[in-house]
């Protein structure tokens, strides 16, 4: 052997290792970065989760309150108040700032809205920030509250564009959204801390919610909850995510303006692109950026440093290799022979191993350097079901077989088999070719040649299927028993023998306290024998029990709490043990308590509301026919509370119904019931009174004049002294002779009628007030019937001047009724008033006034005549009346300066400011103002002096008398004299002879109008008159 073999030799063998070792550390270093992308993955996937995981949690709770005003129909501020402090949220739902009630205002109610609000908080409530905007959104409610609450009550959310944007969403859609960054209202004047505001549209209760416009239509309001990011992220991570730095970033572009979170550690100076990313969420329709990248300490924490242990380990071994091949090259004669020995050694023992391997249980492969199977045993069939030579047949066995979950994991081992590297317990899945999954756990050893060299490794495995299922029950079993619910478990005689956690802190005693005891520690005698004999018979019958069950706690505590106990039977049947589980109700009871005061009693008075008032009324009609005695329901209103609502405020008007009834329930006997039905209206239900109707309406008058008497006594409001009575209208009942509404409505109509009366008195109900109300009920009907049937019809009465020619005349309206004739003004204008009819009879009137004025303009003798036309009080206090007038002009052709509006001075009971801004208007386009019925009412001369007015017209009450009644024939003088002062013009009515005409003339009034010239004609009769109406007087 020459001198180069000897060295090359070497060499060669130096190389190959160092090429090995190469390899080794190249596949671990990649390794190494694959485990950093997949935990880094893994994070950013987690915080995604987290998030999403919480807004959704949060929504959840907003939609519970959205529940409650669904169920209400009202945004109520104490209802709010009450189910968030029921629901804890600020204590159960961490990062939240705080959940608030936001109430729909149009801009026509924002004044009313303020009013409302200021009685309610106080008097500083305003609606920031000021001005004048098509509708608002103001913030009447939050809880917890700001630590200056009024720098948040009031604030309007529809001025914020962002916050606009987000509520125009909900609204449109009915769904939760998010806000764009904000800061929120409590922050204003502080530090700038980004956040954000989730809103939950409420809609009116029962109304269609189909369509946008729809919900739009039907809004009430938000209900919302307010987040600081920064806290929100400190709730699901602490203070910031570990190793890692993360910011959140509203829109689609991240920005410096758009930063809503940056934590407080940077990223790491060289990160890797694989290890920064940014993910883009969608929550509740709001785009949000989040970005992630690594810190040195993440890397640090799930990095590996193996490569450089495997660069200097194998370098060493090649070293070690190197010097090896140099003994073995020149003792080649001594290995020659040593090798011959071991081959054939080797072959004994791999025709051993082979017979051995063939008869054993366990999955045997042998592997070749390739990563190919040389050899499986036959036990691959069972484990698999695939046959040796399906197997030997697949071109990647280890992947058709491992499950690709597993194979991430495995495929690193199965390389260090092929090194050279031991290796056992790996554990994975493996895929039947059935499809069925198995667990197998493997180890393998490296087989070596003759020579020393590796020609592959041996792998064994074994099924652990059975054992993985038994640890995963194990698992579960585990969890189960340290869950949320109080566990316990006793033998079959009832000696406890194991309790878990959560026991302990719902009953105060430990584990070491209660083991070898029975579970009787825990009773609170509220339970007599019969309940738990009942109990445990229903275990022997079925297998268990479940139900409400009250203990005590170690302290005394006596709590209810929710109890299920499972019968545990062996293979025989006979019971082994059995197993319990509670939990404490405690907050559920309480909850089911205040759900039940809230839906039974008035919150203001604490007395039943009207539901529980029908179950009581239905308990005392039955009582009254089981017994045969009578029972009697009085109505009772206050007097005048309106005007103590509207001088001294509500708060006040709140007190007084609290005392009301407390005096209420004092005055009634034990059994008897007061509620409280709305408003100022409360009803008494008397029972077991005389089985004489007579004696029991004695009865009830009694108790009705003790009431009267108690609540006519002075009332303390908070320093104020005030005094009240009330009308109450009483009806005696016996059996079921009358329903509950019946009955109601006859103390109503009884209590009206005290009303009628002067108040402060007690009516019982007399049969013909239900005749009145049939009777004004049907003529109701028919007036309702004749606007839609057009059964109206317009007379005119002339109005004459100086008893020589005709000026004008007066529209009034007759009633043409298909079965009774004509019916007169007086009997159905009252009624037209009360309903609100008059608005649609007025609109007609007025119409056919100026369609009328328009064609007697193309008359040659009568286009210079007026048409005076009355309109109400209501028709004036509409708020498109000027609108609609001038439409009526528009659309008729009629000329404003011959249309002549008459008011009375009810006009003028109240906003005397907004009537003039209306006439003003009106008399700008040319229409004419007379003042009707002048005297009568109650306007003051201050007001007369501010009118845009044109004449006074002196009332028929005071021209009839007027020639017999010195009286009447001053104020005559006094308002023609009047009217000349203020340069206006003056009128009479009701003139019926001439020597009224003549008085009035004498006076200074030398405008007519009386069935002494005509009675009002049809508009033919009226035309025929005012073209042969003479001059000389009519006497």
């Amino acid at each position: 052997m020459n001198r180069a073999r000897l060295i090359l030799i070497p060499m060669l063998v130096l190389c190959s290792a160092l090429t090995l070792t190469w390899t080794v550390w190249d596949h671990e270093r990649h390794a190494s970065q694959h485990e950093l992308r997949s935990q880094f993955s893994y994070a950013l996937g987690d915080a995604v989760s987290r998030i999403e995981q919480r807004m959704a949690s949060y929504e959840q709770m907003l939609r519970g309150v959205q529940a409650l005003f669904v169920a209400t129909g009202t945004l109520e501020r104490e209802h709010f108040r009450d189910y968030v402090g029921a629901v804890n949220a600020d204590a159960n739902l961490a990062g939240i700032q705080a959940i608030g009630l936001i109430e729909w205002v149009p801009q026509a109610g924002i004044a009313r809205h303020v009013e409302k609000m200021r009685a309610q908080v106080g008097a500083d409530y305003a609606i920031e920030p000021a001005g004048s905007r098509d509708s608002y959104a103001p913030v009447i409610e939050r809880l917890p509250f700001a630590t200056d609450r009024h720098t948040v009550l009031g604030f309007d959310a529809w001025a914020s564009p962002k916050r606009r944007d987000a509520m125009e969403k909900a609204r449109d859609s009915g769904l939760a959204t998010i806000s764009g960054k904000v800061q929120l209202a409590s922050d204003l004047g502080q530090l700038d801390q980004p956040g954000f505001v989730m809103y939950l549209p409420v809609y009116q209760q029962g109304r269609p919610l189909d369509t946008v416009e729809q919900r739009r239509a039907h809004l009430l309001g938000w209900v919302y909850a307010a987040f600081r990011m920064h806290d929100v992220i400190a709730s699901l991570y602490g203070e910031d995510p570990p190793g890692l730095s993360l910011a959140i970033y509203d829109g689609v572009e991240p920005s410096a303006a758009a930063l809503l979170y940056r934590s407080a550690d940077q990223p790491a100076q060289h990160v890797p692109s694989d290890l920064s990313a940014h993910e883009y969420l969608v929550v509740d329709g709001h785009d949000w950026v989040l970005s992630m990248s690594a810190q040195d300490r993440f890397m640090k924490r799930f990095g590996r440093n193996a490569e450089w242990l495997i660069a200097g380990t194998g370098g060493g071994l090649s070293v070690l290799l190197a010097l090896l091949a140099w003994i073995m090259v020149t003792g080649r004669s001594r290995a020659m022979r040593l090798a011959s020995t071991m081959t054939r050694e080797l072959r004994e023992s791999e025709e051993k191993f082979r017979a051995i391997a063939d008869c054993t249980v366990n999955l045997e492969v042998w592997w070749g350097p390739d990563g190919k199977p040389r050899w499986i045993n036959p036990s691959v069939l069972e484990y698999t079901g695939y046959s040796v030579d399906e197997c030997m047949a697949m071109p990647d066995f280890a992947g058709t077989l491992i499950h690709p979950d597993d194979m991430p994991r495995v495929a690193p081992e199965l390389l260090k088999g092929r090194q050279g590297l031991r290796g056992g317990d790996l554990e994975f899945r493996c895929i039947r070719k059935d499809g069925a999954l198995i667990w197998l756990s493997a180890s393998w050893v490296p087989i070596y040649d003759a020579r020393g060299l590796l020609t592959g490794f041996r792998m064994s495995g074994r099924d652990i299927t059975e054992r993985k299922r038994f640890e995963e029950e194990l698992r579960i079993a585990a969890v189960a028993f340290e869950s949320l619910e109080g566990m316990m478990v006793t033998d079959a005689d009832g000696t406890i023998l194991r309790v878990n956690s959560a026991f302990t802190v719902c009953t105060g005693y430990t584990s070491e306290e209660v083991v070898g005891r029975t579970p009787r520690i825990l009773q609170s005698g509220r339970h007599d024998r019969a309940f738990y004999r009942d109990m445990w018979e229903t275990i022997h019958r079925e297998g268990g029990w479940q139900g409400e069950i009250w203990d005590r706690r170690k302290n005394g505590e006596i709590y209810p709490k929710w109890l299920t106990i499972t019968a545990v039977t062996g293979e025989n049947g006979a019971v082994t043990h059995y197993v319990g589980t509670h939990h404490d109700i405690t907050e559920r009871k309480i909850a089911e308590e205040r759900i039940k005061e809230l839906a039974f009693f008035d919150a203001l008075t604490r007395l039943p509301n009207r539901t529980l008032l029908w179950d009581r009324l239905r308990q005392a009609i039955a009582v009254s026919a089981q017994t045969g005695t009578c029972g009697a329901l009085l109505f009772i209103d206050l007097d005048n509370f309106k005007t103590l609502n509207d001088t001294l405020g509500h708060d006040k008007g709140d007190l007084l119904l609290q005392q009301v009834a407390q005096r209420l329930s004092g005055c009634v006997r034990e059994g008897d019931t007061v509620a409280r039905v709305g408003g100022d209206e409360f009803v008494v239900v008397l029972g077991s009174l005389s089985g004489a109707r007579g004696e029991a309406a004695n009865q009830t008058e009694a108790i009705g004049e003790k009431i009267l008497a108690v609540l006519g006594d002075a009332y303390q409001l908070d320093g104020v002294d005030y005094r009240t009575s009330a009308s109450i209208g009483a009806t005696v009942f016996l059996g079921h002779e009358a329903s509950i509404d019946e009955l109601l409505k006859q103390a109503d109509l009884a209590m009206y009628k005290c009303k009628e009366r002067g108040r402060n008195a007690l009516c019982f109900f007399d049969p013909t007030m239900q005749t009145v109300v049939v009777e004004r009920a049907a003529l109701e009907a028919a007036l309702r019937r004749a606007i839609d049937e057009d059964q109206f019809l317009v007379h005119y009465q002339a109005q004459v001047s100086d008893g020589d020619r005709v000026t004008g005349a007066e529209a009034l309206v007759r009633w043409q009724h298909p079965e009774r004739g004509i019916v007169a003004p007086a009997d159905f204008i009252p009624l037209a008033e009360e309903t609100g009819l008059i608005l649609a009879l007025g609109d007609k009137v007025l119409e056919t006034a100026c369609v009328q004025l328009a064609q007697w303009a193309k008359q040659p003798g009568m286009a210079h005549l007026t048409i005076a036309v009355n309109v109400s009080a209501q028709q004036f206090r509409e708020p498109r009346f000027v609108e609609k007038v001038l439409a009526v002009l528009e659309r008729t052709g009629a000329n404003p300066y011959q249309l002549k509006l008459e008011l009375t001075e009810s006009v003028l009971v109240d906003n005397v400011q907004d009537i003039i801004e209306k006439m003003a208007a009106l008399k700008a386009k040319g229409v004419v103002f007379s003042l009707d019925d002048f005297g009568i009412g109650y306007s003051s001369l201050s007001y007369l002096k501010r009118l845009p007015l044109d004449q006074l017209k002196i009332d028929r009450s005071f021209v009839r008398d007027i020639l017999i009644d010195a009286n009447d024939a001053v104020i005559a003088r006094t308002i023609v004299a009047l009217a000349q002062s203020l340069g206006l013009g003056v009128i009479a009515e009701g003139v019926e002879t001439e020597a009224q005409r003549d008085f009035l003339a004498g006076a200074g009034c030398h405008a007519y109008q009386g069935y002494y010239f005509c009675r009002p004609l049809p508009v033919e009769g009226f035309e025929a008159f005012a073209g042969t109406f003479d001059a000389q007087p009519l006497a």
